[in-house]
């Protein structure tokens, strides 16, 4: 209760504080760091909001205040969570992978130019993660509360209908390609059969199904711009072998020596989607072996640690820390301990996969 209190007070003074000063709060504070970057991402060059520029990328204090905010987003999940009695084990976490593709691949589409603004808007950083994490709360209430083929499929019928009225009214004005209703329809009845095979009608069927209709949806559109306009630079596979080799090679390690924890399936998860995220990272800024790829680093602490130590110094520092966290958070309850790793994935496996799918494509 007094969190709550704490909270009204908080945004009460805020908004005062909005109206009172909105050059200082708005223009200094929260268009310069937050908003102003995501338009800069959307127009690809810095754009200026009265006298006041903005570029794209993050800066200190835009991610400490995103990192609070993530604190925050991951202690009210765990709560979501524990009210609804959903439990992240092993099989929500990858009934939950479809959605991570779908925000990685998203991203990519948005990077290659297809979305006009104002559309683009959701698919940048950080927007998109409220995107996914609306339609993610979403299946996951419906997958609580209507269970069985027949709910289910009225679920489908709807989604359908809505994407039939986006279509129309948005996505066909400001989408440079589409997916045509009659395929999304067809998508919708394989993301069906897969909700009435799964034996267990619960949150993680509903995960998977609706998680499989967002993925295959945004993939057939990656495929049919790789098709069009891009061209497929596969040198970059390498990342994730070298992401798996790493994996593979800490947890048959780990079955020699007393390091139990890095056996575990969920655990081996985390590494992986970590190292995938650092490796291609390496690959992509540093260009280790001269494969002519060059981009850059929007966060500030892998930029510097990819401009000095020769580039490795953020790949080791990823793993360390991804192990570091996975035996500091060992004596918490399952749950909570499962919500975070849960979380940290997201937050290694989601950029990495938007950086690998990138370059494979030529965006």
């Amino acid at each position: 209760m007094k969190l709550r209190y704490i909270a009204v007070s908080v945004a009460i003074i805020f908004f005062i504080s909005l109206i009172l000063f909105p050059h200082v709060i708005y223009d200094e504070f929260i268009w310069k760091y937050f908003v102003g970057p995501v338009v800069a991402d959307a127009v690809g060059h810095p754009v200026s909001y009265h006298g006041v520029a903005a570029k794209e990328g993050y800066s200190i204090i835009s991610e400490l205040f995103y990192g609070l905010i993530l604190i925050l987003f991951l202690y009210f999940l765990y709560l979501f969570f524990e009210r609804y009695g959903v439990k992240v084990n092993l099989k929500f976490i990858l009934s939950s992978l479809p959605f991570i593709l779908y925000g990685s691949i998203s991203r990519v589409l948005e990077d290659a130019g297809i979305f006009e603004k104002p559309l683009s808007y959701l698919f940048i950083s950080p927007v998109i993660y409220i995107q996914i994490g609306i339609l993610f709360f979403i299946s996951i209430i419906y997958g609580i509360y209507f269970k069985g083929n027949k709910k289910f499929l009225y679920g489908i019928v709807t989604k359908n209908a809505i994407y039939v009225i986006l279509y129309l009214s948005i996505l066909s004005v400001y989408s440079k390609y589409t997916l045509n209703p009659l395929i999304f329809a067809l998508f919708s009845i394989i993301s069906f059969g897969i909700y009435y095979k799964c034996s267990e009608k619960d949150y993680n069927a509903v995960l998977l199904s609706f998680g499989f209709l967002a993925f295959v949806s945004s993939f057939y559109l990656l495929i049919y711009f790789a098709y069009k306009e891009g061209y497929i630079d596969s040198r970059i596979l390498i990342a994730p072998l070298i992401a798996l080799f790493i994996t593979l090679l800490i947890y048959f390690a780990s079955k020699y020596s007393n390091f139990e924890l890095l056996k575990n399936r969920i655990n081996n998860l985390l590494v992986f989607g970590h190292m995938l995220d650092a490796v291609t990272t390496y690959f992509a800024v540093v260009d280790p072996l001269n494969f002519g790829i060059k981009y850059g680093e929007k966060h500030p602490l892998p930029d510097f640690l990819m401009k000095n130590f020769h580039g490795i110094g953020y790949p080791l520092l990823k793993l360390f820390v991804v192990i570091g966290i996975i035996y500091a958070i060992d004596d918490l309850k399952l749950n909570l301990k499962n919500t975070i790793k849960f979380f940290i994935l997201f937050l290694g496996l989601s950029p990495g996969l938007r950086d690998l799918l990138r370059i494979l494509i030529g965006v």
